[in-house]
């Protein structure tokens, strides 16, 4: 018994060890740089132009990449689940194929894709530049976060069965009407949960997003992207940690709110 003690709190330890070195040291040293001039100068930080441009475009990101990745979210795992169509084992691969490539070379493939020379570059002679402005941003973004939606939303698809969808659909009620009324009510908390991943990844995606960026503030330049021309470009670390730590807040707050609601799920 004294030993199953000693290993319980030997395990803890290193699990307390292993979060503070990792999580714990990093987030302080970012605090601490941020705030050792004092509040004012970190407002002053993150209250210039480029900052709140880069601010208004990672939230017009997020407005965008969220509605799509949600319908296109929903009506995939409906098809996995709900469905039998050729080709299903090879559209699971395509959902789960952001886990397994490099954001890098997502940014890289778009460039090959929609690039002056690309398959379809010459949209840029209509006036429609995708690579190097919001376009191309918001298709990286789309492509990294795609399956979260998807894979929050299907397990509960499976867990609530389709016995009440077709419960409806023999009292006459329309797909649509099975839909609103049995289906969405029944997913809404996996759909959040998928929704709140989804914005955090948006927010916090770097790779993927400087390879088919200008990078110029006010333009493109997204506050990842902010923090990164800050600290190497104009070497100025402190407004980096500033901008670092307005973005780690946004996040903090999303995941604060992902657990919530995952407190308000569990007991259902």
């Amino acid at each position: 018994m004294k030993l199953s003690y000693l290993s319980r709190i030997s395990l803890r330890t290193v699990a307390l060890g292993y979060l503070a070195v990792l999580v714990v040291l990093p987030v302080g040293m970012i605090l601490w740089r941020s705030f050792e001039r004092g509040l004012g100068a970190f407002f002053d930080a993150v209250s210039t132009p480029a900052a709140i441009s880069a601010l208004n475009l990672s939230l017009l990101i997020v407005a965008i990449v969220v509605p799509l990745n949600v319908l296109f979210g929903v009506v995939t795992a409906l098809a996995l689940v709900r469905g039998r169509f050729p080709g299903r084992g090879f559209v699971q691969g395509i959902v789960d194929l952001p886990f397994a490539v490099s954001p890098i070379v997502v940014g890289v493939s778009l460039i090959l894709l929609w690039g002056v020379n690309g398959w379809f570059g010459g949209l840029d002679r209509y006036g429609l530049q995708v690579i190097f402005s919001l376009p191309g941003m918001v298709l990286a973004t789309i492509f990294v976060t795609l399956p979260f939606v998807v894979r929050e939303v299907e397990p509960v698809l499976h867990e609530i069965g389709d016995e009440q969808e077709q419960a409806a659909a023999t009292l006459g009620a329309s797909n649509w009407q099975t839909f609103w009324r049995i289906t969405l009510p029944a997913i809404r908390w996996g759909l959040t949960y998928g929704v709140v991943l989804t914005v955090a990844r948006s927010l916090g995606e770097f790779g993927a997003v400087i390879m088919v960026s200008s990078g110029f503030p006010g333009v493109s330049q997204t506050l990842t992207l902010l923090v990164h021309a800050r600290y190497i470009d104009a070497h100025d670390a402190f407004g980096a940690y500033c901008a670092a730590t307005l973005l780690m807040s946004i996040a903090l707050l999303t995941l604060l709110l992902m657990t919530l609601l995952d407190r308000k799920r569990s007991p259902r």
